[in-house]
């Protein structure tokens, strides 16, 4: 499966989008890989472009969508 690289975005850009895409956002997140060494990835281009769960900036761009995210409306269906 060919993963879309995750495209860092402003906090202002981040709190205009809808939950909807906010969610799909977080998705994205949690596909990526562990760490660099765990991943199965080959040649510094193609490490170059990916991000890692490890790395700090995926961990503040996960805080940071869990913060916006918080402060969302929730509905129950």
């Amino acid at each position: 499966m060919k993963r879309r690289p995750y495209k860092p975005m402003s906090l202002t850009q981040l709190e205009a989008l809808p939950t909807k895409r906010l969610l799909a956002r977080l998705k994205q997140l949690h596909q990526c890989e562990e760490s660099v060494s765990l991943s199965d990835r080959t040649g510094e281009h193609t490490i170059a472009g990916a991000m890692f769960k490890d790395s700090p900036e995926w961990i503040a761009a996960y805080e940071q969508l869990k913060r916006i995210l918080a402060g969302r409306e929730h509905k129950r269906r």
